[in-house]
């Protein structure tokens, strides 16, 4: 038997399952019209031991049984995410933009960013090469070592303390 998946991670559903609408959620099934199979990235957050729990930035969230799952290398990058355009020896326009999509080409083998400045899309699809996040994300790693008990001192503890903090 496996254990619990490593998540998040992310992928595309490039083919509709072989379950067809009873892969998902009950309460979720109206919602993946024209999303499934699609070449758009999702993120796989959660399992609950029955179903995937699945986002698309904030527009999307949905539950889905475990059925076949293309996985993509995670870029670090996020819908949502301010980037600045790097001009690529002029072949960009340097600009300060916000991440609105993420789709897979398969052309590329890679995520393609499409990017909004000023409230409109721009045409162009972008690689993650193409620019930098300007998004700080803080992430802390769980403790591996616990944390040490406090000591409480007592009368005993306290006995030449006075001494110590006056020096000589």
């Amino acid at each position: 038997m496996l254990g619990d998946p490593v998540l998040p991670d992310f992928g595309i559903y490039h083919v509709w399952p072989q379950d067809g609408i009873e892969s998902f959620h009950p309460e979720d099934r109206d919602k993946v019209d024209g999303w499934i199979p699609s070449d758009y990235v999702f993120e796989r957050f959660e399992y609950d031991g029955e179903y995937y729990h699945v986002r698309y930035g904030e527009r999307l969230t949905f539950r889905i049984k475990p059925v076949m799952w293309l996985e993509i290398p995670d870029e670090g990058l996020r819908i949502g995410d301010q980037v600045e355009v790097l001009s690529n020896n002029m072949q960009n326009d340097p600009l300060i933009a916000q991440i609105v999509d993420m789709r897979y080409s398969t052309i590329h083998k890679a995520i393609e960013y499409t990017l909004e400045d000023n409230d409109m899309p721009i045409e162009k699809g972008y690689l993650a090469s193409e620019f930098v996040r300007l998004t700080q994300r803080e992430h802390l790693r769980p403790r591996d070592v616990p944390a040490p008990k406090p000591k409480f001192l007592d009368q005993s503890d306290l006995l030449g303390l006075d001494d110590d903090l006056q020096g000589p």
